[in-house]
């Protein structure tokens, strides 16, 4: 009996220590937010560049790159990266050349066949008017598994507006909780 308690013992000290390792561990991890953005810089060709047979607005599609490691707390961390997770991500429309209405479109952010996007329709573009992009359709969650893949993503806009020759710029700005460990 004495032989089975003091084996019992053994066991489970071993089964605490063991399992223990994993929580001591999360004691390391490093938490921090921040931003990662891209500024889309939409022309709207003038009226005389429009085909009228193809569109019925002014059409228009403008991306670029989003790189994680231009963000200097990701880049100390990279090689210990655990997890992402977006917390709000939104759109702020800026250097608007005159007011315009966006009739139809779509803002997204992808990489590989991995898309989340955000449909606009009759949206009043102005200057520092902003547009959420929620997680009504879970386009967080494939967001986070871009952010996953540690490579650049692109950030894109297309549409068509109610009328040609005008720009403006889109900044979009995703908020993010990294987590890291560098154990």
């Amino acid at each position: 009996m004495k032989t089975f308690v003091k084996t019992f013992i053994l066991l489970f000290l071993i089964g605490v220590t063991f399992s223990g390792c994993e929580d001591i561990k999360s004691l390391a991890d490093v938490k921090f937010d921040t931003e990662l953005s891209a500024d889309l810089n939409v022309t709207v060709p003038a009226e005389g560049l429009k085909s009228a047979a193809l569109v019925a607005g002014f059409p228009f599609d403008e991306s670029a790159a989003i790189d994680p490691r231009s963000d200097e707390d990701i880049d100390e961390y990279f090689d210990n990266l655990k997890s992402f997770d977006v917390t709000a991500m939104t759109g702020t429309f800026r250097n608007v050349s005159k007011p315009v209405k966006i009739m139809s479109g779509t803002i997204s952010v992808s990489s590989g066949s991995t898309v989340a996007s955000w449909p606009i329709a009759d949206y009043e573009v102005a200057n520092s008017k902003s547009i959420t992009l929620d997680n009504s359709d879970g386009q967080w969650d494939k967001v986070n598994q871009i952010l996953d893949d540690k490579t650049a993503f692109k950030a894109r806009i297309v549409g068509e507006t109610s009328e040609g020759g005008v720009s403006f710029t889109l900044h979009i700005v995703i908020f993010v909780k990294v987590t890291a460990n560098p154990l």
